[in-house]
């Protein structure tokens, strides 16, 4: 009973490190991730806090360089700003992108929010377009 145990929890362990990873897609210009977006009417990430000035979140679509992608899953990745990192999250972990993401320019659709204590702008993409 023991073996069956511990041969079922290190099963779960080694499948859960394979399906932990990220996609091994390629990154090339026209990638496409989660929802369909165009580039059309994307904004620069430096004008999401004009956009959230009076509310608490926004639908938008930003247009900018991605500077770091979560590599354990792709669940997450940081968009490069003239003054730091903007955390983008897929949303409801529907999609996942590819570590060589890093780096391309990027439109993301999504919900912009920013943070009340921190002043810091997280967006909630829904999907993802490598321009």
């Amino acid at each position: 009973m023991k073996k069956t145990i511990r041969f079922l929890l290190g099963m779960l362990l080694i499948n859960t490190v394979v399906l932990a990873q990220p996609p091994k897609v390629p990154a090339n210009k026209g990638a496409g991730f989660g929802e369909k977006v165009t580039a059309a009417d994307a904004v620069a990430p430096e004008n999401i806090a004009a956009l959230l000035k009076d509310k608490e979140s926004a639908d938008i679509k930003v247009k900018g360089v991605v500077a770091s992608v979560c590599t354990a899953r792709g669940c997450f990745l940081y968009l490069k700003t003239a003054t730091g990192k903007i955390y983008v999250k897929t949303k409801d972990d529907a999609f996942f992108v590819p570590v060589a993401l890093k780096g391309k320019t990027v439109v993301i659709k999504g919900t912009a929010s920013v943070d009340k204590e921190s002043n810091q702008i997280s967006i909630q993409a829904t999907g993802i377009l490598v321009i």
